[in-house]
């Protein structure tokens, strides 16, 4: 069995009156890909950021590759967001910059690389996130989807060993849909890229999960694998996959 990359013990917390979790225990081993499942008011979101190491529990404990977030130093955490990509359902692009520079920032960041390199690893990393078409242009200009995309571009350029995807299906078409499909299937068969999304409805993305985590009320509700979901004895999990 694969090594434990992230491990919620017993966690409670809230964002006000946005989200709130309750007592929600859930490990993620290397390679895996779990999806949070369940409604927008479900804590998802919430348990997903926990899970990134981006917010603090009120109660229980969190750990992301070995580390707990909140009594890491300030080293500990900064190594710890070099091995971490995040997309947020509204990404968080530096506005005044050009896409190709918001894909290249964590890269001028984190790493030494030279400028020759740091170019051909963006504008690669866009080529595949189907991005490079404007990667001169300003976030301001760009529909959802698209900078969607651009927002996943700069989360993977690090080869990070943790993906994190908050809404999965958020902006994007069909099209954008079977790419970002492909794309997660390449990185987990290629680099053994560890993924952990929350989505709010059924999805074909469900076939890349090895477990979905279904949430209701701030609550985990079940763990199981895709298959299985329908089966799960819960009003909630019985609507959602329309097993009524």
């Amino acid at each position: 069995m694969s090594e434990a990359v992230i491990e919620l013990d017993h966690v409670s917390a809230s964002e006000g009156i946005l989200a709130h979790l309750e007592d929600v225990s859930l490990t993620v081993r290397r390679g895996e890909a779990v999806a949070l499942v369940g409604s927008n008011r479900s804590g998802k979101g919430l348990a997903l950021k926990l899970c990134a190491g981006l917010g603090e529990p009120s109660s229980g404990s969190v750990r992301v590759l070995g580390v707990d977030p909140v009594s890491a130093s300030e080293e500990e955490v900064l190594q710890l967001r070099r091995r971490v990509g995040f997309v947020f359902v509204k990404p968080a692009l530096v506005s005044n910059m050009s896409v190709y520079d918001n894909v290249a920032l964590p890269l001028r960041y984190h790493t030494a690389l030279p400028e020759a390199a740091v170019h051909d690893r963006v504008m690669a990393c866009l080529a595949e996130c189907g991005a490079d078409l404007f990667h001169d242009h300003l976030p301001g200009g760009l529909a959802m989807g698209d900078t969607r995309l651009a927002a996943l571009a700069r989360a993977l350029v690090v080869e990070p060993d943790i993906l994190f995807v908050d809404e999965v299906l958020f902006g994007l078409d069909a099209d954008d849909l079977i790419r970002v499909r492909g794309l997660l299937r390449k990185y987990r068969r290629e680099k053994g890229l560890t993924i952990v999304v929350s989505i709010n409805a059924p999805t074909a993305l469900f076939a890349l999960m090895d477990r979905l985590a279904l949430m209701r009320d701030g609550r985990l509700v079940a763990v199981c694998p895709p298959a299985e979901a329908a089966r799960v004895d819960d009003p909630m999990v019985r609507e959602f996959f329309g097993s009524n």
